[in-house]
């Protein structure tokens, strides 16, 4: 299993519980799909470096887990499909 680390950012218009109760979505969906350690860290709003869909701030959060390569990829496609998420990066550690 690897270590993974995806970065997204959400919409500026959510509230903090909102926040929460998506970034808890995403880390149940790693949970689903066989990924452990899951570690959230909220970075809180900030401003884009560009705008990215009319949007010029962002919720941003981290997200670190370990699991296999399948689990990331899920994961990755639910952020991609959820309208409140920006933008979302995958790295691998």
């Amino acid at each position: 299993m690897s270590l993974y680390e995806i970065t997204y950012i959400l919409r500026p218009a959510l509230e903090d519980q909102q926040v929460t109760d998506v970034s808890s979505h995403f880390s149940d969906v790693v949970k689903k799909n066989g990924g452990g350690d899951i570690a959230i860290e909220p970075m809180g709003k900030k401003r884009l470096a560009y705008e990215i869909k009319k949007q010029r701030e962002g919720h941003y959060i981290c997200m670190k887990f370990d699991g296999p390569s399948d689990c990331a990829k899920e994961a990755i496609r639910q952020l991609r499909l959820h309208d409140d998420v920006l933008r979302a990066l995958l790295i691998r550690d």
